[in-house]
């Protein structure tokens, strides 16, 4: 049962990803996830659920594509950003699937709070990797930044492109580092 939702929850958070949120109607979601409507409903009791459960799947995936990397040193930090590039050439470069659902159910708590949750995890881990590199030291507010870059290169990916968002966050990224001292 656990791999039928997990297969739905893949198909539904590619449909997403691909179409956006308004354009498929469940019965177009229940034929890309290849299963009839009961088990689709059963796993997923509404939209708002179906879309919850895609970006949950999403945030997995994510949190696995940025594992490992480098660890030590700047490349340690940055390792985030460096994926980031990757996922946006490879995998999606249609903007934040986060906030993209939030924008069209701005209305729904369970949405915000997924949200949320993911965006709060995703600046923990510059959090954590700064940790890692600079024990003891004061780094919040370079953990924002970082995430600031992280969040502005997904976007502005859409519009310039992947390599030149990718390429003014990486510089500004290393020179956030530099000023702050972490090599």
């Amino acid at each position: 049962m656990r791999d039928t939702r997990q297969r739905i929850a893949t198909e539904l958070e590619r449909s997403f990803s691909s179409l956006g949120f308004a354009e498929q109607g469940v019965e177009a979601l229940r034929a890309g996830a290849d299963v009839s409507l009961r088990t689709l409903y059963k796993h997923f009791p509404s939209r708002e659920a179906m879309i919850i459960g895609a970006l949950e799947h999403r945030d997995a995936a994510y949190f696995d594509w940025l594992a490992g990397g480098p660890s030590a040193g700047a490349a340690h930090v940055l390792h985030p950003l460096v994926r980031l590039g990757d996922w946006l050439g490879e995998v999606a470069n249609t903007g934040c699937l986060f906030l993209n659902a939030w924008a069209e159910y701005p209305d729904s708590a369970a949405i915000a709070a997924v949200v949320r949750a993911h965006k709060a995890r995703l600046a923990d881990e510059f959090r954590l990797r700064l940790e890692r590199v600079a024990p003891g030291r004061e780094t919040g507010h370079l953990a924002e930044t970082l995430f600031l870059l992280h969040e502005g290169m997904t976007q502005a990916a859409r519009l310039q492109g992947r390599e030149i968002a990718y390429e003014a966050a990486m510089h500004a990224a290393r020179a956030a580092l530099t000023a702050a001292d972490i090599h």
